[in-house]
């Protein structure tokens, strides 16, 4: 056998044009896969449905999809992105599959969150639990799938990893008087810009006057971030940014001297706050999921109690009031970090386990 896996890719979540960040994991496996030389065949839904009878016919199509490419499509193995939707048409097949089946959970569906992914569980269990092999983005969650389906074969790999060629740092000239706090993530419930900009109020209270936040990211509390940062008094402070194209954003984190990753949800990974390490930038996130993978307090960040916006206010001042020569061993260690990450070298290593499941 040639190292070109044919592989018969399944997920209920795939980016369009329109919808670019759908499952956009997807997608960078499946680029990491053909820059390898393997083979891709696919049976995803692409985009998000907008009425219920949209989501109907995008599932009933993706059945149909994926029963057709299992009889016709001469396969090394099956990939499936999502431990739970996503493997809901193998469920009465999967026994009669010859191949093997690697599942891959992202974090966010490892976790009990409503009763619909209750049902989804006891529905999936037995699949998932039977899979060659279970892949996860972080050790956090390594831990969480070896226990939840008793499974001791959980490969880890970094959500398709960042491309360091584009994080880098960019050569700009800073006000070296301002020290400017980052966030760059969905404004949407959970994800803590409120708690960063509480933090924020509690410096300017205490007159530290010289610190500006740039918040990035478009999210459903748009409007309720705009009125806090009004009803605190902010908007000399913070600016406002929304969407920006990927492309774009090393530019704006080289103008960082912290980020800072808020959210109180338990993130596979957080592939933000390595895009920030790699642009030269410490990571202040909170202490929870996929984040303690990779960021270490007093190496190229720290880690704060989630929610605990005077905590992280504490270590806000800290990190102002470093020298030289510490702010430049935090930036340092924050670009060692993020190549770790390098998402050749992580699709690398995945395509070489994939390798060695089917020789």
């Amino acid at each position: 056998m040639n190292n070109n896996i044919k592989i018969l890719l399944i997920s209920n979540m795939y980016p369009t044009k329109e919808q670019p960040v759908f499952g956009v994991f997807v997608k960078n496996f499946e680029d990491g896969v053909l820059e390898n030389g393997g083979i891709i065949y696919k049976s995803v839904i692409s985009g998000k449905g907008k009425t219920k009878l949209q989501k109907i016919f995008k599932y009933l199509g993706f059945f149909f999809s994926v029963y057709k490419n299992l009889l016709l499509k001469d396969f090394d193995l099956v990939y499936v992105h999502y431990s739970t939707h996503s493997v809901l048409p193998l469920v009465p097949v999967y026994k009669f599959i010859t191949k093997p089946i690697i599942i891959n959970a992202h974090g966010g569906d490892l976790l009990p969150q409503n009763k619909m992914s209750e049902v989804l569980f006891k529905i999936t269990r037995n699949c998932v639990h039977n899979c060659k092999m279970m892949v996860v983005p972080s050790r956090y969650f390594c831990e969480i799938a070896k226990k939840k389906y008793n499974h001791n074969n959980v490969f880890v790999s970094a959500s398709g990893g960042i491309n360091t060629e584009l994080f880098k740092p960019v050569e700009i000239l800073k006000d070296q008087m301002v020290f400017t706090l980052g966030y760059v993530s969905r404004i949407d419930e959970g994800k803590g810009w409120d708690t960063v900009l509480d933090a924020l109020f509690n410096l300017v209270l205490q007159k530290i006057t010289n610190v500006r936040l740039l918040m990035i990211g478009g999210g459903v509390q748009q409007s309720q971030l705009i009125d806090k940062i009004s009803s605190l008094g902010l908007k000399d402070y913070v600016t406002y940014l929304g969407s920006i194209p990927q492309k774009e954003l090393p530019l704006y984190y080289t103008q960082m001297d912290v980020f800072v990753f808020p959210t109180r949800l338990p993130e596979g990974l957080g592939l933000v706050g390595l895009e920030a390490m790699a642009c030269g930038v410490p990571v202040i996130g909170s202490d929870i999921g996929g984040l303690k993978d990779y960021i270490k307090s007093g190496y190229n960040g720290e880690l704060f109690e989630l929610g605990n916006s005077q905590a992280l206010c504490e270590i806000i001042k800290r990190f102002m009031i470093l020298d030289i020569k510490e702010r430049e061993q935090y930036q340092n260690n924050a670009i060692i970090t993020a190549r770790q990450y390098d998402s050749q070298a992580v699709g690398q290593k995945l395509y070489n386990r994939l390798l060695e499941l089917i020789l």
